[in-house]
């Protein structure tokens, strides 16, 4: 019988890599010098949320009161105890999904506005703020309470919630994004939406200050009329 001669086993070779490291303070800042300032913004506030992150194992309610006491905030799953909505007196929901909610998931009496948004970082939110902030404002007026859900109340319904704030509220970006959190930690609008929401407090401090032009020249007419 013939001997099967056995090749000796092959030793792998087994690379050591390094444990990644945090870039430097040194080295953010020399990279700081090659972005614009939007970038420098959006940095800013990605540091901002970090800082000010808490950190929690157990999932948040659905939906969570993240701003007393009618502005609710919340996934689908929000939408499935119609019993608890009552209890809340939900009295308007703001649905920002790609596919709209089963009707019998929306409660009866209950004022719902469908907005058709992808959280996708190339998806444009902006023609959706103005509509949004009024229809959350319309539940504060009206003495009710606004429930804003995408599919897990983290991207979508954050950004619109904090469009909200900045509008109506007179928050920063960073306030807006800081108040949400404390709430409900797991929110994290995308990049595009923060991109987007930059440009809107621009927009929203320019007529600010257009309104105060014109309230100061009105004024001044006002005073010369009387002269």
């Amino acid at each position: 019988m013939a001997t099967v001669e056995r090749r000796p086993s092959r030793t792998l070779k087994v690379k050591t890599v390094s444990p990644s490291r945090l870039p430097s303070p040194t080295k953010v800042k020399n990279n700081e010098k090659h972005l614009t300032p939007l970038e420098k913004r959006l940095l800013n506030i990605r540091l901002h949320l970090l800082q000010n992150t808490t950190r929690r194992t157990q999932p948040p309610s659905e939906p969570t009161l993240v701003f007393d006491p009618f502005l609710y905030l919340g996934g689908l799953k929000s939408l499935s105890n119609k019993t608890r909505l009552k209890r809340l007196k939900i009295t308007h929901i703001l649905s920002v999904v790609f596919i709209p909610p089963a009707k019998n998931l929306i409660p009866p009496n209950t004022k719902h506005l469908f907005l058709k948004a992808d959280d996708n970082v190339a998806f444009d939110m902006t023609p959706y703020f103005e509509q949004a902030c009024q229809f959350i404002e319309e539940a504060r007026l009206s003495n009710g309470a606004v429930l804003v859900h995408c599919v897990c109340g983290v991207s979508r319904s954050t950004t619109l919630c904090c469009a909200y704030l900045m509008k109506y509220h007179s928050m920063t970006i960073e306030q807006a994004l800081v108040q949400l959190r404390s709430r409900r930690h797991i929110i994290q609008p995308n990049n595009g939406f923060l991109r987007q929401l930059v440009l809107y407090g621009e927009r929203l401090l320019e007529q600010e200050q257009a309104n105060r032009d014109n309230t100061d020249m009105n004024i001044i007419v006002e005073q010369l009329k009387n002269i």
